[in-house]
């Protein structure tokens, strides 16, 4: 399972990830080291991203007798961050968290996060040279440093390798033909529905679902070079990319090549079923169509509009250090070495589709072997993370009122300018509230 809700889970793997929750929630070193500092780790993450954490730690726990790693898994979400929040204020923080590197800006001015000390971080190998430009400058919050990316997670197109060879599109080198337009991704999504002799080519789940539409959306916006401006007194964007972003979306959820109203589960199973070619979804998906040894080709989501900006949405699992009013220097140096640590075996992480942020792991040769993972690792290089505001970011209330106006444009109930308005409007009330705190 991934960390993203909308993901449907069966009765039994919901009890698998219970369980696997309720393990780690009660993780620690084992009973023969008495004397060992207890470091206090709080996460988000369960189902197959738990397991893997859970392995990497507990490796890090192994090599470090000094310090014992104890995993706090909370529920994903608002009810994470509430408690971390909470922790941070009331003087009950742990020695680590993870956050998104989309909510940092909430957490970060305000005191509820410590910055990393970069002389302290260097003495374990980790710098600014270790990651990407994104991942670094966006860790960076009035001058300092409160974040270290874990990896990149970012929106991109899957596609089976069997159709596509099949349809003729495949090059010797095994690459889809160049997608430089709508009309390209329509035409290759009109071969795999001609392959296929189904409904449609391509799938693509947004019904319902804020933060499938906005990944999308803030892909094609950053190709256009522009950004959003949540942080002054009213809502600055470019109505110009805004609105032909949304139309875009629009026409490729035209009803021909691919559907008006499928829901993420609904795309997921069409692909999963060999029914659509292509599908538009987040590299947290990988495991699941590798389980289903789906034959696997992805690329990062092509620039159409002609200005030739590689861009793409994304967002980063990064380590905090929630604010501590007296921290504990020696267990604030194990936190230190431990996140060392995990950054430095981090392959794993990135075996399951998330890519690596630690450089030194994604220029290995084990990395580099792996397909499709290597395939969309360079979107690591030019990831556009979530405009930076305290109320933006992964599972916020800016995602739904994104997708409950910008759905209806999708689905014809609306105009695309009278939904950018809206929109619109309803950001200018968020930044009200956030402006009168």
């Amino acid at each position: 399972m991934s960390e993203w809700p909308n993901t449907r889970l069966s009765r039994r793997r919901v009890l698998q990830v219970a369980g696997l929750s309720a393990f780690l929630a009660g993780c620690g070193a084992a009973p023969d080291r008495p004397d060992a500092k207890e470091i206090a780790f709080w996460h988000l993450l369960t189902g197959g991203d738990g397991e893997r954490m859970n392995a990497i730690v507990t490796k890090a726990d192994t090599e470090m007798p000094q310090a014992r790693i104890k995993q706090v898994v909370l529920a994903w979400g608002a009810p994470y961050y509430t408690k971390l929040a909470m922790s941070a204020a009331g003087g009950r923080a742990p020695d680590l968290g993870i956050v998104h590197m989309s909510r940092l800006a909430g957490y970060a001015p305000g005191g509820l996060l410590d910055p990393w000390d970069l002389n302290r971080l260097a003495r374990y190998g980790v710098s600014e040279s270790t990651f990407t430009a994104p991942a670094w400058k966006s860790s960076i919050v009035n001058g300092k440093t409160y974040a270290l990316a874990l990896d990149s997670h970012a929106f991109v197109a899957f596609f089976n390798t069997d159709l596509a060879g099949k349809a003729g599109l495949l090059d010797s080198a095994g690459k889809l033909p160049e997608i430089k337009s709508l009309d390209d991704m329509k035409r290759l999504g009109t071969e795999f529905k001609k392959l296929t002799g189904k409904q449609y080519g391509l799938a693509y789940g947004f019904l319902g679902d804020g933060g499938q539409l906005w990944r999308l959306f803030w892909t094609f916006y950053s190709q256009h070079g522009a950004t959003f401006d949540l942080q002054g007194e009213k809502f600055t964007y470019d109505a110009e990319a805004f609105g032909e972003s949304v139309e875009t979306m629009r026409k490729l959820v035209d009803g021909e090549v691919a559907s008006t109203s499928a829901e993420y589960a609904t795309a997921s199973s069409a692909f999963l079923n060999g029914d659509v070619g292509l599908v538009f979804s987040g590299v947290w998906e990988l495991p699941q169509y590798q389980e289903a040894k789906l034959p696997l080709g992805a690329l990062p989501i092509p620039n159409m509009f002609g200005t030739g900006i590689d861009a793409t949405w994304g967002d980063s699992h990064t380590f905090v250090l929630p604010h501590q009013s007296n921290p504990d220097e020696s267990r604030r140096e194990l936190a230190y070495e431990a996140v060392s640590r995990i950054l430095k075996n981090s392959l794993s992480w990135g075996e399951a589709g998330h890519t690596p942020a630690f450089q030194p792991v994604v220029n290995t040769p084990e990395f580099k072997a792996l397909r499709p993972n290597n395939d969309y690792a360079i979107t690591a290089t030019y990831l556009h993370y979530d405009p930076p505001s305290s109320f933006s970011g992964s599972g916020s209330n800016f995602m739904t009122q994104f997708g409950s106006v910008i759905q209806n444009a999708l689905i014809g109930q609306t105009s695309v300018q009278d939904a950018v308005s809206d929109f619109a409007e309803r950001v200018n009330v968020l930044i009200s509230k956030a402006v009168k705190r």
